[in-house]
């Protein structure tokens, strides 16, 4: 393999694919001096970037158990400086159920409910029509969403809504579908854009996208993906409440939690332009591989080069990290399992993790924190409490 280097850089820095693993895998069994190579450029990695040394024989070791299809043990890494610790990357265990299900499952109905607007289910989509009409819809539901008169307005196929055009309507008529938190769905504009809402994250957009209009706009409150159609004549305009992500088709992900600091506007493909719309001034166009962020507190708008992968890796129901601390991830671990986490543990919280879970539960999340910050927590009913 001619280019180890460069695939050995790629592991280091956190985004080597899994084929890229599998010829890393063997290309160090093809000879002993592989490995050797392997550990020396571990060393050297670790020096110019001024860190504490890490140990070669160790972080070798760590590799070939990553990439063991059958390895379900949790791996325990120490600090290599005091505020960067390397979290378990679990990539043998299946995933079962990346969102949080109840036992009782009798109680899903298998037809949409008309209901009091008083009453707020928490683990349905919810669609709100133009004309005020809620609806909240089971994950396994068959049936469409139709408006007072009968019309076709949202149509459940499979996993998805596709929501339909209706060119007879003169005026705009927004629909607003919101997420439970512990979910994940996707949806088809009229235009043909795709859409994947994060979980506790609502989408307001048009029913259908008039051609008189200058711009497509639709309003997100939470995280998305979009995969836009692109229409050189109609711009297609996120708006967050802090920024506008504009684009003509694209692939991005816009993440806008109102709890949340800052909004982050991740590009994978084609070039969308972030704008503060409070300031003329403010705006950044991204190519891919870049994103946008957003600081709320003192309106910055800065750009940065990442690895995508762990930005949209909620779509393939995994949580990726990358030198976050505790106390940003359990955000995270909050919507996505649909819990809530009080963690009294500072040194917990300002640790800072980087890895990559495939796993069943919130329990095995928290065990593998566990193993490399010594720790403990108790569980009752959706409430997570850490100890000191």
């Amino acid at each position: 393999m001619d280019n180890y280097l460069t695939i050995i850089k790629k592991y280091l820095e956190g985004h080597i694919s899994s084929l890229e693993k599998e010829e890393l895998k063997q290309w160090l069994a093809e000879d002993v001096e592989n490995e050797i190579l392997f550990k020396r450029e571990i060393r050297n990695w670790y020096t110019t970037k001024e860190e504490q040394q890490t140990e070669p024989d160790k972080a070798y070791e760590r590799f070939i158990k990553t990439i063991e299809p059958k390895e379900t043990k949790v791996i325990s890494l120490k600090p290599w400086i005091k505020v960067i610790a390397y979290a378990a990357v679990l990539t043998g265990i299946l995933f079962g159920a990346y969102y949080y299900t109840t036992d009782n499952q009798s109680s899903l109905r298998t037809n949409p409910e008309i209901v009091e607007v008083d009453s707020t289910p928490l683990d349905k989509i919810k669609i709100v029509q133009g004309n005020g009409t809620i609806t909240y819809m089971d994950f396994d539901d068959t049936s469409n969403i139709v408006d007072p008169q009968g019309n076709l307005v949202v149509k459940k196929e499979q996993h998805q809504l596709v929501v339909q055009s209706n060119t007879a309507i003169a005026k705009v008529e927004y629909l607003e579908i919101s997420i439970p938190k512990g979910k994940i769905f996707q949806l088809t504009l009229s235009d043909g854009t795709k859409v994947w809402l994060n979980a506790a994250s609502t989408l307001k957009f048009p029913q259908h996208f008039t051609s008189s209009d200058k711009n497509r706009l639709v309003y997100l409150e939470g995280e998305a993906f979009f995969d836009v159609t692109t229409n050189k004549a109609q711009p297609f305009i996120v708006k967050t409440g802090a920024i506008d992500v504009e684009v003509l088709g694209t692939q991005f992900n816009v993440s806008s939690y109102t709890e949340d600091n800052t909004v982050k506007t991740t590009l994978v493909e084609g070039a969308v332009a972030v704008n503060d719309p409070n300031s003329n001034t403010n705006m950044l166009k991204l190519t891919p591989n870049y994103q946008a962020v957003y600081t709320k507190g003192d309106k910055l708008l800065q750009q940065k080069r990442v690895n995508t992968a762990v930005f949209t890796s909620w779509m393939h129901r995994k949580i990726m990290l990358q030198d976050e601390s505790f106390a940003e991830v359990s955000k995270r671990i909050e919507r996505t399992y649909d819990v809530e986490i009080e963690s009294q543990n500072e040194k917990l919280n300002n640790t800072r993790f980087t890895g990559e879970f495939d796993i069943e539960n919130v329990r095995q999340i928290l065990n593998v924190f566990s193993e490399t910050i010594a720790f403990t927590y108790v569980i009752k009913d959706k409430k997570i409490t850490i100890n000191p």
